[in-house]
């Protein structure tokens, strides 16, 4: 295996492509230029769109050359250049296009503009990230001059759309880089996993002939070789998912929590929020269905970020009970029947209504004529032997959460990859196949185990295990809120990211704390050391290169022991944290989140407990609000 082969199956895959996908360019062509049409620009329209139209063409020609002839793996590498070419001559049509037709007066035909830049932008992530040459010539192309175009409007508005529109951009290519990065590695396993099979296959032929007298137990090396060749590509599977996911997530929810925070803060600006306000509302959804996707995925890739603790599993059914009677429609019948006692379970409740939202949409789906949709819990004792309990589960006392639907079944092969990423029985489009795989992570990260009865025609059932817990059912800590003006609170801020440190500093100043601000670890400590009055409290993120958030707050409180800890990070499978407890003033706050989100979750652990020492070295009331300007 060489690099050399690596990249010729790259642009093998390339070319593999239907050639479909090309004609989107020349679609999307004619309907943008529909909606641009004017007398005056009508001959420019037509030529753009001709123009787009040869382009595309070009790639289904290419790949009918392509495959007329055998191409050995050193000629790849030309091939792979008049992709990439073909690739960025659509990239500067569409951005000539996009400049030459962009009309500043026309805001609703800009919107079909810039949402089909966008889309093509986005497809094009998907599509071309196997070589990722093609993918920089056609997508930098595409999106740079339409940004150029709107920022040289001038006005805040067009000039914060532009931002917008590169950080989305950027986001692409994070995304196209990580993609590329895991087909990569696939294709790298792939080489050696045949290889080792051809070793396996010649080892084998060479023993049977060597000794005729061994050949059952070669059968059954062979055999078990098999199944630990299908064990490791799995998890080698999940891994490479693992690592995709965690890379997206931790890129991705940094520039969501930007989005999200800047757009929060223009719609809180009268002059912006009657502007723009539909356009960043829309921005603001965006993110916000970006950031569920991204969790989803962390969900089941099992990398999911988790606040555990003790909850009653029938309290978390019968509050997302209110919700599904909602979600699911009226043409399906929804059943709950509970538990009569507390079922008490160590997992993140947010999580748990997931579980269970999750299982009762997919339900729903499978009923799309209608039907009986049932969720019930119970309490079960595990003996050691039990015939009636499916396999791999661990003798114990457990909360049993089952949903049952009337619909339309599932046959053998899709109840076995029905809990796999991807994995989809609906039309493209209609889902992203990771429903299921993201209950299934969130129940295994929570100790339990998830199974599914089904047969077609039959509909399905899902019955999930919960280790049950002792102890006491965690509760949210009431806070009054209120505005302490003469005991204002200094925060510490520690985040590696720019973008992100300036919204949640604008974030907490706006609500009248004093805000400290540093780069990472080490930086803090000399903040820290260099402030002669107190720090109430210290938020930071999870992984930083330069000493992480968890290092940090055992070094700072060793020094301040009043000091409060909120732990910030979208993603924090590389390093361990402590549980939240507001009482020991200890919290965790998931990124990405807006403004509002950061100075309450600021407020409550401030609020919690008695307030630490002020300037002067008193203290407060254990029983006074303490809490900054909302």
């Amino acid at each position: 295996m060489t690099v050399v082969a690596v990249r010729a199956e790259q642009i093998r895959t390339l070319y593999r492509q239907s050639p479909w996908t090309a004609a989107l360019n020349p679609i999307n062509a004619a309907i943008v230029g529909a909606v641009l049409w004017s007398p005056p620009r009508g001959a420019l329209i037509v030529a753009w769109v001709a123009a787009t139209a040869i382009a595309a063409s070009i790639r289904p020609l290419l790949r009918a050359l392509y495959f007329r002839q055998r191409t050995p793996g050193q000629a790849l590498a030309r091939w792979g250049v008049l992709y990439t070419a073909a690739a960025g001559l659509s990239g500067l049509l569409w951005g000539a296009g996009s400049v030459l037709l962009y009309d500043p007066h026309a805001q609703a035909a800009n919107l079909i503009l810039v949402f089909v830049i966008g889309g093509m932008a986005t497809g094009s992530a998907g599509t071309l990230a196997y070589y990722l040459p093609a993918f920089a010539c056609f997508a930098a192309p595409t999106i740079l001059p339409l940004a150029i175009r709107i920022f040289l409007e001038g006005d805040r508005l067009h000039m914060a759309m532009a931002t917008l529109g590169v950080l989305y951009g950027t986001a692409l290519a994070v995304i196209a880089t990580n993609t590329n990065r895991a087909v990569t590695t696939a294709f790298r396993l792939r080489f050696a996993n045949d290889d080792l099979l051809a070793r396996l296959s010649q080892a084998q032929i060479s023993l049977e002939e060597a000794n005729r007298t061994l050949e059952e137990r070669v059968q059954e090396r062979s055999n078990e070789l098999k199944r630990q060749s299908e064990a490791l590509e799995e998890a080698r599977r999940m891994e490479s998912l693992g690592l995709l996911a965690g890379g997206v997530a931790h890129d991705f929810n940094n520039l969501l929590t930007v989005i999200l925070g800047n757009v929060t803060m223009l719609l809180d600006r009268p002059a912006f929020a009657a502007e723009g306000g539909d356009a960043l509302a829309q921005i603001g959804e965006a993110a916000r269905r970006s950031a569920s996707l991204v969790s989803q995925l962390l969900a089941s890739s099992r990398r999911q970020v988790r606040n555990p603790r003790v909850v009653d599993l029938n309290a978390i059914a019968s509050t997302t009970h209110k919700l599904l009677s909602r979600l699911i429609g009226e043409h399906v019948e929804l059943v709950v029947a509970l538990h009569g006692g507390v079922l008490q379970v160590e997992a993140d409740p947010g999580q748990l209504e997931q579980v269970i939202i999750n299982l009762a949409t997919n339900a729903r789906d499978a009923m799309p004529g209608g039907g009986r949709l049932t969720i019930e819990t119970d309490s079960l004792a595990i003996e050691a032997g039990d015939p009636a309990v499916p396999p791999g589960i661990e003798p114990g006392p457990y909360a049993l959460l089952s949903v049952r639907d009337t619909g339309v079944g599932m046959d053998a092969e899709t109840r076995r990859m029905a809990f796999h990423p991807f994995f989809t029985t609906k039309e493209i489009g209609q889902g992203t196949g990771l429903g299921l795989a993201t209950v299934n992570g969130i129940v295994t990260q929570s100790g339990g185990r998830v199974f599914v009865e089904s047969e077609p025609g039959k509909g399905s059932c899902f019955r999930v295990f919960l280790p049950r817990v002792k102890g006491s059912v965690a509760s949210d800590v009431p806070v009054a809120f209120s505005a302490v003006a003469s005991h204002p609170a200094t925060i510490l801020l520690v985040e590696d990211e720019p973008m992100v440190r300036a919204v949640a500093s604008q974030a907490m100043a706006g609500a009248g704390l004093t805000v400290i601000e540093a780069a990472n670890g080490e930086q803090a400590l000399e903040q820290a050391a260099a402030h002669k009055g107190p720090i109430n409290l210290l938020v930071t993120d999870v992984v930083m290169a330069r000493m992480g958030g968890p290092e940090l707050a055992k070094i700072l409180k060793a020094d301040r022991p009043e000091v409060r800890v909120l732990f910030v990070s979208g993603y924090s499978r590389e390093a361990e944290i402590p549980p939240a407890d507001l009482v020991a003033g200890i919290d965790f706050l998931e990124k990405p989140f807006t403004p509002q989100v950061l100075v309450d979750r600021v407020s409550r652990l401030l609020a919690a407990g008695p307030r630490p020492p002020t300037d002067e070295g008193v203290s407060a009331a254990p029983d006074e609000a303490f809490n900054p300007k909302l």
